[in-house]
């Protein structure tokens, strides 16, 4: 799992879902930074943050959304996907739910054709079925605004951006 720091009780209330609405396609620092944690623990992996303004308007496209290899045919892949929502949705010492999804600015995550939405965390995980595309080669994240600025309790209370981490090799 990610390293994660010692943090105080108080903590971010859920992200509320906002959609995408503009087209702003340069990835933000937050979105930066949870690519450069997976990949950290996880090791370098295919990923993709920002996609061209064209048709409708998405979280990547304001670059406030990251997706991310992991395979959920193979063992392997699959468990490390699972370790890392475990710790992203797990409580923290402080018994606050889904603690670091809070802090990053988690919006909702989409996985292996499930979603777990911040915005109605009674309902766990629940069927994706949103588009064509069920999501068993990658975990797509998106964030709040907050989230993609960096101004959550991750960067303000303890967990601060990682440095780069090389391109990927896909």
């Amino acid at each position: 799992m990610p390293r994660t720091p010692s943090f105080p009780a108080s903590i971010d209330a859920h992200a509320l879902y906002v959609g995408g609405t503009t087209c702003s396609p340069t990835a933000k620092p937050g979105v930066v930074d949870i690519k450069n944690l997976i990949i950290k623990t996880y090791g370098n992996r295919w990923w993709g943050i920002v996609t061209s303004c064209t048709a409708r308007v998405t979280e990547h496209k304001e670059g406030r959304a990251l997706d991310i290899a992991f395979d959920a045919t193979s063992y392997t892949s699959r468990k490390n996907a699972n370790d890392f929502l475990y710790w992203l949705l797990r409580p923290d010492r402080h018994g606050n739910g889904n603690a670091m999804a809070r802090r990053l600015g988690v919006m909702y995550v989409i996985w292996n054709a499930r979603m777990w939405r911040a915005y109605r965390p009674w309902l766990g995980w629940q069927p994706y079925t949103g588009t064509s595309n069920p999501h068993k080669d990658h975990i797509h994240i998106s964030l709040s605004w907050r989230g993609a600025r960096r101004q959550t309790s991750w960067w303000t209370m303890g967990g601060g951006a990682l440095p780069p981490q090389p391109p990927s090799s896909s």
